[in-house]
């Protein structure tokens, strides 16, 4: 199976996930969501100029302050509202370029968080829908056990016209995209001269939050929200700017 720019950190990703299965989803999301702020904040705090960011900072909140304080006409502010958003804009550009060059790594971590905890196969022997794209082809999935699922599209006479192997609990199995080459399907592809061009498994979404509602219950909402509060906390406590 070819893989994407971003999934060739997930051999390493999935050799660390082994070592953690004794403890349940949700604290291994927590590790995952501490591990992900860490080492964005530290190569942020490499990368970017630190000193410039911070003498930015102070003349965004000098120049803040200073309009806070006036109490003029509004035509005597204009040089300071000029002064607050040129500071502002200067620790931005200051800020961005080494803010994504951080976040390459954690792109590549979300991308295998989606494929290990977004999905999983239900029970053997139990069905599985598919809808593919026109509808008027007929998909399913067949095979009972994990290693013999395979998703198959046939023409409304019954001839088939797809046979994928259903490798990976993945809801869509799509023809390859120019955005493959970054994040691969774990589960390939339709073929390129295919009838259709979409099918639509319904498997069922892994649950690490026990209460809520469903959006709530799924990896992502965990995972971003101890994501940014680990990161706002290693922000404060390591003085980044």
């Amino acid at each position: 199976m070819s893989m994407g720019l971003f999934d060739f950190p997930a051999p390493l990703f999935g050799a660390v996930e082994a070592l953690l299965q004794p403890l349940p989803p949700a604290a291994r999301l927590a590790l995952w969501a501490a591990v992900a702020a860490g080492l964005s904040m530290w190569l942020y705090k490499l990368l970017s100029p630190q000193k410039k960011l911070a003498e930015a900072e102070a003349e965004a909140l000098a120049a803040r302050r200073e309009l806070n304080a006036f109490d003029g006409e509004m035509d005597e502010a204009w040089p300071m509202i000029s002064r607050m958003f040129r500071a502002a804009g200067s620790r931005l550009w200051l800020a961005l370029p080494p803010a994504l060059l951080a976040s390459l790594p954690i792109v590549a971590l979300i991308v295998w968080l989606s494929n290990d905890y977004g999905y999983r196969f239900p029970a053997e022997n139990v069905h599985v829908p598919a809808e593919a794209a026109p509808a008027r082809y007929h998909a399913a999935v067949t095979g009972a056990g994990d290693q013999d699922r395979r998703v198959l599209v046939r023409e409304p006479e019954g001839e088939i016209v797809s046979d994928v192997p259903l490798a990976a609990p993945v809801p869509v199995i799509e023809k390859h995209r120019w955005w493959n080459w970054l994040i691969a399907n774990p589960t390939g592809y339709l073929p390129a001269d295919a009838p259709v061009e979409r099918v639509e498994v319904q498997l069922p979404a892994l649950e690490v939050v026990p209460f809520g509602p469903s959006w709530m219950r799924g990896w992502e909402a965990l995972f971003f929200a101890l994501f940014l509060a680990f990161s706002l906390v290693i922000k404060k406590v390591g003085k980044i700017s």
